[in-house]
């Protein structure tokens, strides 16, 4: 029963992020093709916004792969991937904008993304050790390491909560900063729209990712959360 809910849930997972995936790239392809009102490569478009903002400490530099485009807020950096940074796409321009976005959230100091920023060590620390543990716990028969590794990986999923309302912020202002500075046509504006929408939809993905891997720990090894520590219990009793 365990192992048919964990290759269930794995299935309904995968399935749901492929369509995503697929859905994000083809979008990006499509109004990659389509030139932006200015001309203006993604780069061009990123130094406007911040230069417009008062962010001209704020670095706007290409970085190899394909929609590996992210700000730094360590070292208050835009890195766009090559593509992004030199062509004059929409496309280009939504995802430069984007990420501009977060650079305005980090000079206003926006909550929610200083409170991201903080909880990712201990996030990442709970996605990559929580499973493990709770499956050594049931093995050893140690139900507060079965504890700790589950609170540990709800933990990680409280930063993919939390990226989302970042994202989405970082969308809207991209948007705004887009149509106050005359960059976006009205097929443009669909465009971006479309584009950011299909981005936002990677971390939606991801919230139901962790949520449903959450949802089979909890199941699988719901017992060992209540049981005083013990023998060794066979794994498969764990469901």
């Amino acid at each position: 029963m365990g192992e048919l809910l964990f290759y269930g849930i794995a299935g309904l997972v995968y399935l749901f992020s492929f369509s995503v995936q697929r859905k994000l790239k083809s979008t990006y392809a499509r109004w990659s093709q389509v030139r932006n009102l200015r001309n203006k490569p993604g780069g061009v478009v990123a130094r406007t916004i911040l230069d417009t903002n008062g962010l001209q400490p704020v670095r706007v530099d290409p970085v190899g792969g394909t929609l590996t485009d992210h700000y730094d807020p360590r070292v208050k950096q835009v890195r766009l991937a090559e593509a992004n940074y030199a062509q004059p796409s929409v496309a280009a321009m939504a995802v430069s904008a984007h990420e501009c976005g977060h650079a305005l959230q980090d000079a206003e100091d926006y909550r929610p993304m200083e409170l991201k920023m903080a909880l990712v060590p201990v996030a990442n620390a709970g996605a990559r050790f929580g499973l493990p543990a709770a499956i050594l716990g049931s093995f050893m028969g140690l139900p507060i390491l079965v504890q700790l590794g589950i609170l540990g990986y709800a933990g990680s999923i409280l930063l993919t909560f939390l990226t989302l309302p970042v994202e989405f912020n970082a969308s809207r202002r991209a948007l705004a900063q887009l149509e106050t500075l005359g960059l976006v046509s009205e097929e443009g504006r669909a465009g971006v729209q479309e584009v950011l929408r299909a981005a936002a939809m990677t971390y939606v993905a991801g919230v139901a990712s962790s949520a449903g891997y959450l949802i089979y720990l909890v199941i699988a090894f719901g017992g060992s959360l209540m049981r005083r520590p013990g023998g060794p219990q066979p794994p498969g009793d764990a469901s």
